[in-house]
């Protein structure tokens, strides 16, 4: 049974594309210390339906939290003094309008990419995780800042994860997978690697981006999830949050070998009831229509 969803496989590419303009370092938690030190950033509002890494990330920096809550709509359920730190996460990479209405009225807001690899970079700062999107082990990219001098990464230990899901499958390489990312925890900032800096520039972009937003409106005909709202034009989603009381559904599709994160238990009620109800469906540029179809069946039981 083919395997959908999950880390991705070594992509031999055949795009053409070109770097982008930001500050190349070696992880996204990377990027967002480097913004912090770049802006001198001592405090920040940060929601608490996030990843902990970005949590981690700015504690290393010394940096002081102070948390609020996301509504239905993913916007913070407060407002914040005019000048404060404020960091959001483009959830899903579906939160566009979201992100120009808070850069708008914020100006010092930073955008938390890391669902968003395709999004314009908007705000004081944002950063970015290409390993969410394609086939690399690592790599962050931040935007509004200036470069440092950081000696150089070496991704070679890393990558052998996606070479095995391609020979063998994701299961196999999963263990492989999750030493490569613990490798990245609390790894000190570096530039990206000559590895991870070669294989952005080879992947298929614009096929990449049609195929996800074509998943996505595939899915969203069938499915209408309450959290699938209106896209910005620059938006290329992640995955399809669909949302569902059925607390058996993602044991179900991972059985079916659709592999479903949990994005994320939180400080909250309300970031707890996303965790639970939100099942972020694959939707990347590896599959088409029969592969949705697969997801649906599974859904509908």
């Amino acid at each position: 049974m083919k395997e959908i969803g999950g880390y991705f496989e070594l992509d031999p590419g055949g795009g053409d594309t070109p770097l982008p303009d930001g500050v190349l370092l070696n992880s996204g938690r990377n990027a967002l210390r480097h913004i912090v030190r770049q802006l001198k950033i001592k405090s920040i509002w940060v929601p608490d339906y996030t990843c902990h890494v970005v949590w981690d990330a700015l504690k290393a920096e010394k940096c002081e939290l102070k948390f609020y809550s996301i509504g239905t709509d993913m916007l913070p359920t407060k407002k914040f003094p005019h000048d404060d730190f404020i960091l959001y996460t483009n959830y899903f990479g579906c939160c566009g309008k979201n992100v120009g209405m808070l850069a708008t009225e914020y100006p010092n807001l930073i955008v938390d990419c890391a669902q968003a690899y395709h999004a314009q970079p908007k705000g004081r700062a944002s950063f970015y995780s290409p390993r969410k999107f394609f086939g690399v082990a690592d790599g962050g990219i931040a935007f509004g800042v200036e470069s440092a001098a950081y000696p150089q990464d070496d991704s070679s230990a890393r990558q052998q994860h996606l070479i095995v899901r391609k020979e063998k499958g994701a299961s196999a390489g999963y263990p492989l997978f999750q030493a490569a990312e613990e490798s990245l925890v609390g790894a000190p900032i570096r530039t990206m690697s000559v590895a991870t800096t070669a294989a952005l520039q080879k992947f298929d972009t614009a096929t990449a981006i049609q195929k996800r937003r074509v998943n996505f409106a595939f899915l969203h005909e069938r499915l209408l999830s309450s959290f699938a709202f209106a896209l910005a034009d620059d938006d290329v989603p992640m995955v399809y949050p669909f949302v569902t009381d059925d607390a058996t559904l993602r044991s179900r599709l991972i059985a079916q070998k659709v592999y479903v994160a949990k994005y994320w238990p939180g400080l909250s009620v309300v970031a707890n009831a996303l965790a639970e109800r939100i099942i972020p469906l694959p939707i990347d540029q590896r599959y088409g229509d029969d592969d949705m179809k697969r997801i649906l069946v599974v859904i509908h039981g």
